[in-house]
């Protein structure tokens, strides 16, 4: 069996890394999402309404500065 190579790139790749991060904060915030919509559906309450508002314009507002 031949034997492994010690070297090894533990750097990664700072592309890859930052399209990692954008998409734990998209997914974080579509769950969010999502579970505020579905906690109005089944509810009503208006303090909940508020929080999917804040939500939405906080996912609006994030995108925007990643796109600009």
């Amino acid at each position: 069996m031949r034997g492994r190579s010690g070297t090894r790139n533990d750097r990664g790749n700072p592309v890859g890394g930052a399209i990692a991060r954008l998409a734990s904060i998209g997914t974080l915030a579509l769950g969010h999402f999502l579970w505020i919509t579905l906690r109005i559906a089944y509810r009503g309450e208006p303090r909940l309404v508020a929080g999917g508002a804040c939500v939405f314009v906080a996912t609006g507002v994030t995108l925007w500065v990643v796109v600009t």
